[in-house]
């Protein structure tokens, strides 16, 4: 996978996007449980989305964003032509509707388009409230699981019943 340069505009300035190394690992298992806790903390409460393993394991395909030298955000990008698949993706908190999550799959759908995918895909959690999020940018859901059957009868800690959506867009 390859990261490219994104030139500055109004929305992105000052905005560096790259591969995750191993010195981003906590810095991202932090970011990452925050963000899903803000979404899904009702559903999922005082669990913990990801470790330092999970995040390790994704570095190779892992891309952050930063502002001023700062982690503000991250996606993983997976390429498996004729499609590919992101998520995690997360934004510092504070930094929710500054449209950093926007950039960051606008940049994954180019990677994918540029390696010859033809189709991007994502799975949410239905009762996290992002399925109009993705909608907005194009996604349209074509899967709706009981949560604890996708996720073959774990519940994560779950205190009400929940829905995965898979969700595709064509790039």
């Amino acid at each position: 996978m390859t990261v490219r340069a994104v030139p500055p505009t109004d929305d992105a300035a000052g905005i560096t996007l790259r591969p995750a190394t191993a010195a981003d690992v906590d810095s991202l298992v932090e970011m990452i449980n925050i963000a899903y806790r803000k979404g899904e903390g009702h559903v999922f409460p005082g669990t913990t989305r990801t470790e330092r393993y999970d995040v390790s394991r994704l570095l190779p395909e892992m891309i952050v964003a930063e502002v001023s030298g700062e982690i503000a955000a991250c996606i993983h990008v997976t390429i498996t032509p004729p499609s590919a698949h992101f998520g995690p993706l997360a934004a510092d908190v504070a930094r929710h509707g500054a449209g950093l999550g926007s950039l960051l799959i606008a940049h994954a759908e180019q990677i994918a388009s540029d390696a010859g995918c033809t189709v991007m895909k994502i799975e949410v959690v239905k009762e996290g409230g992002r399925v109009p999020y993705y909608e907005r940018r194009g996604y349209r859901t074509t899967v709706e699981h009981i949560g604890q059957d996708w996720n073959r009868g774990a519940d994560w800690g779950a205190v009400l019943e929940w829905h995965m959506v898979d969700m595709e867009k064509a790039l």
